[in-house]
């Protein structure tokens, strides 16, 4: 067993969903470090959904300014090493034993246990720190207030949509949920926010007054840049299959021009144009060929999200039917995911999975739930029968058999889990 493979077993062993103590261990092992996450400029972004496109977004336009940007996201979908990348390359495999064995060394040292993520988070802040970065966008894992990078310091924070998520370590109220993501907003540091929910902007705009921050309105904000960032925006959304990334957008284009203190000439223009051009994002309303969609929604919002463009594909015309792959992790809400899907589409054919994971769930418990909400929808018929949703032990049993029966006027859908993206597209890259 190689470096790179003996880091990875390492890692992998360590228990994803660990203690939510606190940041006092991540704390000392930067100490020991002698503060990576201090040697360069950092964005700081928190929220339910859409902060991984945000981040994306941002690194692409920081990368067009010229700036050399490093970018730590979560989950990866096939390999570890897309969670840590400077200007769109991830770290490779010596790099990333490297970091390992240094951060596994102090931790060792200082007799500190840290988490999958804290782990990876301070392997990514001292990796940054060597390439020598301008800038590093990091994404948070959980939450905000306790997650491992609220360690940094950031020169602007943002907030994406804010909804349920998460409700066993991050409370049960959108109120309480919101005040968990403005836990990254810093004294004296702006935060760019669009929450999509009147009451977690309350809480953000209360929090950014109590540290003297200025808090900025996504939108509003947006209504006041030059008209080429609102063509940009607009051109890149007729674009994307994805209606929720217009948003996302607004909100990344905000914050560039907040971090640059924008202005008006070309090479903003230029910048903003070809940023968003560039962007993507994988497993986001991403099509594997031509009828066939993916997309990680994997909470309420997510979904109801997924479904307006899932049908906004449909109004297109091209396709008159549409069928769902769908899996789901077991700690998630999934009996309000699959209500929202049952209710806001009409399926022809449903196929369930269940996934390649121990947070796995029964795909016989949720083909039974698919059934009971398309009868309370009024969508019972020939095709919600017992073969209208068939139930796989398995990812691939469930594609080849989605795939092998689709027709060219079909859309397949596959939705539920970013767990369910990573497995689709691991088998897919091992059969190329």
């Amino acid at each position: 067993m190689n470096r790179y493979d003996k880091a990875c077993e390492y890692i992998e062993n360590i228990p994803k969903f660990g203690s939510y103590a606190g940041l006092d261990n991540t704390e000392q092992t930067l100490s020991a470090l002698l503060h990576p996450e201090k040697k360069y400029k950092s964005v700081h972004i928190a929220g339910t959904n859409g902060k991984g496109s945000v981040a994306v977004m941002i690194s692409n336009l920081l990368r067009e300014a010229g700036y050399r940007v490093g970018l730590f996201i979560s989950p990866h979908l096939t390999v570890i090493n897309e969670r840590i990348s400077v200007n769109g390359e991830n770290i490779s495999d010596d790099d990333f034993a490297s970091e390992f064995e240094k951060i596994k060394a102090v931790s060792d040292s200082q007799g500190i246990y840290l988490t999958y993520f804290e782990f990876l988070f301070c392997m990514a802040a001292d990796y940054f720190a060597g390439e020598k970065c301008d800038y590093v966008v990091f994404e948070t894992g959980l939450g905000g207030r306790l997650d491992a990078t609220n360690t940094v310091t950031p020169v602007l924070s943002v907030i994406t949509s804010i909804g349920f998520d998460h409700m066993q370590i991050l409370g049960n109220t959108i109120e309480e949920i919101a005040a968990e993501k403005a836990g990254i907003i810093k004294p004296g540091v702006p935060v760019v926010y669009q929450t999509g929910n009147e009451k977690a902007d309350e809480v953000i705009t209360k929090t950014a007054l109590e540290k003297g921050s200025r808090a900025l309105p996504a939108r509003t904000a947006f209504g006041d840049l030059p008209d080429f960032a609102k063509e940009a925006v607009d051109d890149f959304a007729a674009s994307q299959s994805a209606l929720y990334q217009k948003d996302n957008a607004i909100t990344a284009v905000v914050s560039f021009f907040e971090i640059l203190n924008g202005r008006t000439d070309e090479e903003y223009q230029r910048w903003t144009r070809d940023a968003l051009t560039e962007f993507y994002w994988p497993g986001r309303m991403e099509f594997l060929s031509d009828g066939i969609v993916i997309d990680g929604a994997h909470n309420e919002n997510a979904v109801r999200r997924f479904v307006q463009s899932a049908n906004a594909l449909l109004d297109g015309g091209k396709w008159k039917k549409i069928r769902l792959l769908f899996a789901v992790c077991a700690d998630k809400d999934y009996e309000d995911i699959v209500r929202i899907l049952s209710e806001g589409i009409s399926f022809e054919k449903v196929y369930v999975a269940e996934l390649a994971s121990e947070r796995k769930t029964k795909a016989n418990d949720i083909g039974s739930l698919f059934r009971r909400f398309r009868m309370e929808a009024g969508a019972g018929g020939p095709s919600y029968s017992g073969e209208g949703i068939v139930s796989f032990a398995s990812v691939p049993l469930a594609w080849n058999a989605a795939v092998s029966e689709k027709t060219e006027d079909t859309l397949l859908a596959v939705v539920g889990s970013l767990y369910l993206v990573g497995e689709i597209k691991g088998f897919l890259k091992e059969e190329r």
